[in-house]
């Protein structure tokens, strides 16, 4: 009986050396994934706590701490810091935390590295349970990372619009530069569009696409407006009217927007980021291809506009 019980102790011996030597005090935990999207767009995206239902792949309503569900764990998003995404992690007793980090592969790839470490104990059944909850959390991680990458690696999840990058068709244009004291209206607006129609059949020109639109202002009150036409052959100047050529080929960024004047200043404030996160430079002014003809459709949220933003 004693040799039974001497065996036993001596197992117990070697199972409790055994949780030490293979189960360190604090369990780090790593997992990564590389992405096709842009590092400054997809911090710029997971850093707004509001765009986690987006991707999150559990339960996408945060409870009344922000936490957001996935199986029993909770995870809640921190304040973002200079380089990377903290947040907290609650399963049970476990409590812990993790962080996201933004590593950059190119200017279209990133890779995403997730960080966490369930805290250790000297008591080898604590250990155990935390060596099982790390194995849970880090299947965890791995399921947002796969989730995340799943969401953001087209530019219209990370940039809100379709950006697309084309090359320069419209290469002749007439246009009109004019300075008011006030946002330019519609009826402002197609009146200059007229003036340029009625010189273009005065050309024989025939137009090639929609009117093309520039407002620009420093201090809210003098506005520089410019409107163009492209048309299909070069033309001479005529008073105020004026031919531009373009460079055929060039690249262009163009997305389309719904909406009216809110919706595409967004749009527009997307595409700077976009210009600014994959270092391109403007080589010439940005304009607004109305889509849409504003006196003919008086519904803005019906509108149709074209930003096409030239980049090299």
């Amino acid at each position: 009986m004693k040799k039974w019980i001497l065996l036993l102790l001596v197992l117990l011996s070697g199972a409790i050396a055994a949780v030490y030597l293979f189960i360190p005090g604090k369990i780090t935990i790593r997992a990564s994934a590389n992405i096709a999207a842009n590092k400054e767009g997809l911090y710029r995206k997971l850093s707004n706590p509001a765009a986690w239902p987006q991707w999150w792949p559990g339960d996408k309503t945060a409870d009344s701490s922000g936490a957001y569900l996935l199986g029993n764990t909770r995870f809640r998003p921190g304040a973002p810091l200079t380089l990377s995404l903290p947040f907290s992690i609650s399963d049970g007793s476990l409590e812990t935390g993790a962080e996201l980090t933004f590593l950059a592969l190119g200017t279209d790839s990133s890779t995403l590295q997730l960080d966490a470490m369930i805290p250790g104990s000297g008591n080898p059944f604590q250990r155990i349970s935390a060596y099982y909850h790390a194995k849970k959390i880090k299947e965890q991680l791995n399921t947002l990372l796969e989730s995340i990458s799943r969401t953001y690696s087209a530019i219209a999840a990370v940039y809100d619009y379709d950006i697309q990058k084309r090359s320069v068709t419209d290469s002749n244009l007439i246009f009109i530069a004019t300075e008011i004291k006030t946002t330019p209206d519609p009826a402002f607006i197609y009146s200059l569009a007229g003036r340029l129609k009625k010189y273009a059949l005065t050309q024989k020109a025939a137009e090639t696409g929609f009117p093309m639109l520039n407002v620009f202002t420093r201090d809210s009150v003098h506005y520089l407006v410019k409107l163009a036409l492209p048309v299909d052959r070069k033309m001479p100047d005529s008073g105020d009217i004026h031919y531009r050529w373009m460079l055929g080929g060039g690249n262009i960024l163009v997305t389309e927007v719904r909406g009216g004047p809110a919706e595409i200043r967004k749009a527009y404030g997307q595409i700077l980021n976009y210009v600014n996160d994959y270092k391109r430079i403007a080589p010439a002014i940005p304009f607004e291809s109305l889509v849409t003809d504003r006196q003919q459709e008086k519904d803005s949220s019906k509108w149709i506009t074209r930003i096409c933003y030239p980049v090299m």
